[in-house]
């Protein structure tokens, strides 16, 4: 650049720009060299040798249970001796769970060295062996397969030994119809075809299918186990027991059913009623009538949003609307009509014609129009065929405001293609009462077809919750009282049943969730590994702190100890390295009791590379995070949260406020609790007895403030504990100053990266002799092949060896040591060289980058 013939009032100008040109030149290589990728492929069976720093299996009493059961000890889990427990685990699925002997004895060594406590046992009943635990017969599965006993058997013995506790899933994924034959009429496929998912919520009403999970759990949990000389029921290393997945009678849609299976729900509904009420009287007078219909209020005019995932147009009351590809979350992508006023308390019907080009499940709802978008009286689903079928809705109009209330269909959970919706009518008015032809003494009272907020569906709901209720009892009484379990059980997934399914789990040994940060959704088929999309976006940068785990802490009851016994930040995210920081940070600011990883992978253990969405033992990216994990979360590195928010809900409330669609979401709304309160304070809810608790009420304990801090704004989430340090999310391209530490982060691509680093010996950092440092970015395999949007790599999910991003880094650490150094480690945790450093006037600088080939630094003397 020549500057002679510039004017000097701009001389100044081009050596700003000039200097800028420069600097971006230089953030553009530096960023170049950062994201570089490397092979790191970390043992899935192999030990890290003696004394590495990234061994800490350390933290595990060898063997488990050896002071006895585990129990419910002050809200947490207490061993024999009355020492608190937290777990860290991973699910072993379907043949993953059924090693060999050999494998058995090097997957435990190997868990342990990782900081795994746990391993839950999941979907062992899907499969005839070797998949699964049935023995293969020609006409059903219905006995256990002996070797594959065996080799569970021994691997649970294995774990025991190497301090891991077992979690034991009772019903996972067992179709019912291939272990019995059932009395419906129906052929084996037409059972598939038309009973829920692994008769999902049927079970736990249907008797016959009560009875076959009974008879499994009798032969699993009294099996007697040769390797630990203990049937299962009395083995003290079997911490949990989980008796059905997923699980509620509330998600059932009884309407749809078979004859047989809905006639026999219905039996039990009017012996319900009848048993309620005793005449017909009484149940008249407690439901009401049927009011007279009034004009239609719907305006007729269709909008919507998410506009660039559909086409919408309309004609002659008529509304076609194609799917043309899948938004983001389900409900990005809407259709409905605006500007409606509904009267407060009012019954109205919702009725409208539908068909659709494929099979559909379209939500469909009335809510307000404006922040915060709250229901005001219907949320159901419309089940659509190729033929034109008629819906009607009642429900009764709830916190509602003039000219501010919707109808609208939700679109974007698919599937693609073309649907109609037409002569959509809004009328005030409708049947809330008994309908014709019903009758209380005949016993033909059909199903609340879900009018929110009447006399006849809070029934239904108070049916349905107390019958699961009932159940859950049972199933609970049953292994306890008959098979003698000793573990700590619970029924389902609090969620499952939303408040009424956290109050039926209330009642148990202690309480459990699921979650998942950008779940893969699958437009066409389920669980079509060639067609799926993911979001891949960070968790850091969401649009409230909080998301994804901030509502597990919703369900956790006050005085029992808490679980989430599924979560993941599935593959082939860019992102996916947050995953274990953040879930151990949080779950112990939370103070939580059990965190488990789904899953530890199938039975191709060393192919290194990723081979699946949920995949651990090939995730360099997750793997690298676990030490660090165990160490913040189970070794207690990071604190519990020193504020509390407690929710109160009534117990004699819980089955009314579902039948007026509050949510457990909502009920901490009405309370005024803010979901990013969750970073500095601990979430728990109690159901209380006390008779003047009229809806959900919250309270506010203590200071806020922990260890974490999450701005989900800038997308960066940090931990500064004094032996546990964590950057994560945006912070390529900046610097991030933490108690003692300072992260100097190279720019890349993404902004993206994640530095962990803690005190081997949990002494606080400035006094600590021994520390690994990790930092990872991007981790995938490679020639992996992204769409256009890196969305969705379809089938294409590339070949060995995994590649990971490089993280350069200038790293400052305070402290009071004389001589300190840092080492690189390979992928087995041996060191395989020296990062040059710099110690002077109690600081420790060094650089950190790709030319190292490693995700693992150690910082130690000589």
């Amino acid at each position: 650049m020549v500057f002679e013939k510039a004017p000097a009032n701009q001389i100044g100008s081009l050596i700003q720009k000039s200097a800028a040109f420069a600097l971006g030149l230089t953030i553009l290589a530096c960023a170049a060299r950062a994201q570089e990728m490397f092979p790191f492929v970390i043992p899935a069976t192999a030990l890290p040798p003696s004394n590495s720093i990234v061994d800490v299996s350390w933290l595990n009493a060898e063997p488990a249970g050896k002071n006895g059961f585990v129990t419910p000890r002050d809200g947490h889990f207490a061993d024999g001796a009355g020492k608190r427990i937290r777990f860290l685990g991973v699910n072993f699925t379907f043949a993953s769970a059924f090693p060999s002997h050999q494998e058995a004895e090097k997957i435990a060594a190997r868990l342990s060295s990782l900081g795994i406590n746990v391993v839950r046992f999941h979907h062992m009943d899907h499969h005839w062996a070797p998949n699964g635990i049935w023995k293969r017969l020609k006409a059903w599965k219905n006995v256990l397969d002996p070797d594959q006993l065996d080799r569970l058997d021994y691997f649970i013995a294995q774990l025991k030994a190497r301090g891991i506790y077992s979690d034991l899933n009772l019903h996972v994924s067992r179709n019912y119809w291939e272990g019995d034959d059932f009395p419906d009429g129906l052929t084996p496929e037409e059972r598939q075809a038309k009973l829920p998912s692994f008769g999902k919520g049927l079970d736990m009403i249907n008797d016959h299918m009560i009875a076959m999970q009974r008879d499994y759990a009798r032969a699993l949990l009294s099996h007697f186990n040769p390797y630990t000389k203990t049937a299962y029921a009395k083995e003290p290393a079997v911490a949990m027991v989980e008796i059905n997945n997923e699980n509620s009678l509330l998600q059932l849609n009884v309407a749809d059913l078979p004859e047989y299976y809905r006639n026999d729900i219905l039996g039990k509904w009017n012996a319900w009623l009848k048993a309620r009420y005793g005449s017909a009287d009484k149940l008249t007078a407690a439901w009401g009538g049927s009011v007279p219909l009034g004009d239609n209020l719907a305006p007729g005019n269709w909008t919507g949003q998410g506009m660039e995932d559909f086409t919408l147009s309309q004609t002659n009351g008529e509304v076609r609307v194609s799917l043309t590809r899948l938004a983001g979350e389900s409900w990005h992508a809407q259709i409905y009509q605006l500007g409606l006023t509904l009267q407060e308390g009012r019954v109205y019907t919702l009725e409208f014609s539908a068909r659709s080009s494929s099979p559909r499940k379209l939500p469909v709802d009335v809510r307000l129009q404006n922040a915060d978008w709250h229901n005001c009286g219907l949320s159901e689903t419309a089940v659509l065929g190729n033929d034109w079928r008629a819906f009607s809705y009642g429900f009764r109009a709830v916190r509602v405001e003039p000219s501010a209330v919707r109808v609208g269909f939700v679109l974007g959970q698919g599937p693609m293609g073309d649907f109609s919706i037409r002569d959509l009518t809004l009328r005030s008015g409708g049947d809330i009462g008994l309908k014709p032809g019903e009758s209380l003494e005949a016993g033909t009272i059909g199903e609340a077809a879900h009018p929110e907020s009447t006399p006849r569906h809070t029934d239904w709901i108070r049916f349905l919750a107390g019958t699961e209720r009932v159940y859950a009892a049972g199933m609970r009484d049953f292994l306890k009282k008959d098979l003698g379990v000793r573990a700590n059980i619970i029924e389902s997934q609090a969620s499952y049943g939303e408040l009424a399914g956290c109050y039926r789990e209330s009642a148990n040994d202690y309480v459990d969730m699921h979650s998942y940060w950008q779940h893969p959704r699958f437009p066409r088929a389920a669980w079509d590994r060639a067609d799926w999309l993911i979001d891949n976006t960070p968790l850091t940068g969401s649009k409230e702190a909080g998301a994804s785990l901030g509502p597990l802490g919703f369900y956790r009851v006050a005085g029992r100890p808490f679980a989430v016994s599924e979560y993941d930040h599935p593959a082939p995210s860019h992102y996916s390295a947050e995953m274990f920081p953040m879930l151990a940070s949080f779950g112990a600011v939370q103070d939580w009791d059990a965190l488990f990883q789904f899953d530890y992978g199938g039975t191709n253990r060393d192919s290194g590379r990723i081979d699946g969405f949920f995949s651990l033992q090939q995730h360099p990216g997750k793997l690298a995070f676990l030490p660090a994990a165990a160490l913040m979360f189970r070794h207690g590195d990071v604190s519990p949260a020193a504020g509390v928010a407690l929710l109160s809900i009534p117990a004699n409330g819980v089955d009314e406020l579902m039948a007026d669609g509050v949510s457990m979401a909502d009920a901490w709304k009405q309370g005024g609790v803010r979901l990013s309160e969750s970073v500095g304070r601990r979430f728990s809810v109690r159901f209380a007895a006390d008779k003047s608790l009229a809806s959900p009420r919250a309270s506010r304990t203590g200071e806020s403030g922990s260890a974490i801090d999450w701005d989900s704004s800038a997308g960066l989430y940090t931990v500064d504990a004094p032996a546990a340090k964590a950057v994560v999310g945006r912070c390529a391209g900046r610097t991030t100053r933490l108690t003692d530490a300072e992260f100097d982060v190279q720019p890349n691509a993404r902004h993206f990266a994640v530095l962990t680093l803690s005190a081997a010996d949990s002494k606080p950092l400035a006094s600590s002799r021994r520390l690994l440092l990790v930092a990872a970015g991007n981790v995938e395999n490679t020639g992996m092949r992204w769409n256009a949007n890196h969305t969705s790599v379809g089938a294409d999910w590339g070949a060995a060896p995994t590649l990971c991003e490089g993280i350069g880094a200038k790293v400052t650490l305070t402290t009071d040591a004389k001589d300190l150094k840092v080492f690189v480690l390979d992928a087995s945790g041996a060191r395989a060289g020296e990062v040059p450093a710099t110690l002077a006037e109690g600081r420790l600088t060094f650089e950190i980058g790709t030319k190292f080939r490693t995700l693992w630094y150690e910082i130690a003397p000589e």
